[in-house]
């Protein structure tokens, strides 16, 4: 075999830039080596895809079902840094996460190209460690986050070295994981908490990549087969419903975008839930989708507090005078987050929703009307934040060369994602049918 490690090399490019940065003095050295390092990551990772595609792998062997992950991954990784404010690095009032952030790429990367049952449950073990250090390096109050992140680190422990447990008690383990990793009512208080105290960058990247959904599909079978999957649905189309209903009422921006992202990871949830080969199609398909739309509302958001302190939704701001390009941001990531034609997502959505209103019209009546309550609350938070009466604005707010080029590359990907190769819905269908749905692992 000819080996191209370009993906070994980006985890390792990860890696020596957060112990370089740990070592580092200087406040602009450390946003030098962030930024490079995770933006000469993201290039190995695009080059392992590559590899890939053209029949080149390295000692990670990847399949066409999670080649594009590890790229797609490091890509948001490097966008969400790119455009990153100079002053969370340089006189904050708390210190950037810059080596935290890297050593969390590296585990995205290693979540994003494994295909072992054990070692995916290990990584997700590891991966809230990252928001926990955070946490303790902020001074804040971590009981919140221990009450409901020590039972799935004890859960994902076991899972990862028994090899004997009953099919019942393991499906019953991995539903209880996924409730409170994913944020299902009622296991979503802690993130709620998470977005409010960890740095917005980690939390961000920690809830975003919906990782436990790759455990939901490669246990498929077991959970199918010991209706463990049937609770989970009803369990994620009541959060669904729940949480849709919360984005209409919050008064902070921050916690309408924490809400939007927990009705959408639900409804990912129900979707994976299913036994049948086109939902579980389209419901990783909207996961990677949704990914990105996240990001992009996320980025939309962090530059916003940045210029203005935390914003309320009580009353109009009108910020399209000043930031025109974060206003056509935040509506094109919004329609990506319901599924608008034309975006990456409208497929999956159209999929979703013609696979479940068949085999359960109540399903399908829930998550037509919690879309439609998120798409309602998308529009009122856009009039509170971009209209309202004309105010003169300093040069300082307006948008820097580093956000437009994120911002566009986040457009792109919203509305190109889905004509990259091995990313369309046909792959996705093949390698399911192939791999994930048919054995119990």
């Amino acid at each position: 075999m000819n080996y191209f490690l370009f993906l070994e090399a980006s985890m390792l490019i990860c890696l020596l830039g957060a112990l370089i940065s740990s070592l580092a003095k200087s406040q602009e050295k450390i946003r030098f080596i962030t930024i490079y390092s995770s933006f000469f990551s993201a290039l190995c990772a695009f080059a392992s895809y590559l590899g890939f595609y053209f029949s080149y792998q390295g000692y990670i062997t990847l399949s066409e079902f999670n080649a594009p992950l590890p790229a797609l991954s490091s890509l948001l990784y490097f966008v969400v840094l790119l455009c990153t404010p100079r002053t969370k690095f340089i006189g904050a009032d708390k210190p950037f996460p810059s080596n935290l952030l890297l050593l969390s790429q590296t585990l995205s990367l290693l979540i994003c190209s494994s295909s072992n049952n054990s070692t995916l449950f290990l990584l997700l073990a590891l991966e809230p460690l990252i928001p926990l250090i955070d946490l303790i390096r902020r001074g804040e109050r971590i009981q919140i986050f221990l009450i409901h992140l020590v039972p799935t680190w004890l859960i994902a422990l076991t899972l990862a070295f028994a090899n004997s447990l009953p099919m019942e008690l393991t499906g019953i383990l991995i539903s209880l994981m996924v409730i409170i990793r994913m944020g299902i009512f009622p296991g979503h208080t802690w993130i709620v908490y998470l977005t409010e105290k960890c740095s917005f960058t980690i939390a961000l990247l920690f809830i975003t990549p919906m990782a436990p959904i790759l455990i939901i599909l490669k246990n498929n079978q077991l959970l199918h087969d010991t209706h463990v999957s049937l609770y989970l649905s009803w369990f994620a189309i009541s959060s669904i419903f729940y949480f849709a209903g919360l984005t209409l009422v919050q008064r902070s921006l921050r916690n309408f975008f924490t809400y939007l992202c927990l009705a959408l990871s639900a409804m990912v949830v129900l979707g994976v839930c299913s036994h049948e080969a086109l939902q579980l199609t389209a419901a990783f398909s909207l996961r990677n989708s949704l990914w990105v739309a996240l990001i992009g509302m996320a980025i939309v958001v962090r530059a916003l507090e940045a210029r203005h302190g935390r914003l309320s939704l009580f009353q109009n701001h009108g910020f399209y005078e000043s930031t025109p390009m974060l206003g056509i941001a935040f509506l094109v990531c919004g329609l990506g987050c319901v599924g608008f034609p034309g975006t990456s997502a409208f497929i999956s959505f159209e999929m979703l929703a013609d696979e479940i209103i068949p085999s359960s019209p109540f399903f399908g009546m829930v998550i037509v009307f919690s879309e439609a309550l998120i798409s309602i609350s998308l529009l009122m938070v856009y009039f509170k934040l971009f209209c309202g009466k004309k105010i003169e604005w300093s040069d300082i707010f307006k948008v820097r060369l580093r956000e437009m080029i994120a911002l566009w590359i986040i457009i792109f990907l919203i509305f190109g994602f889905r004509f990259l190769p091995l990313t369309d819905i046909v792959t996705t269908h093949h390698n399911l049918e192939k791999s994930g749905t048919q054995h119990p692992h």
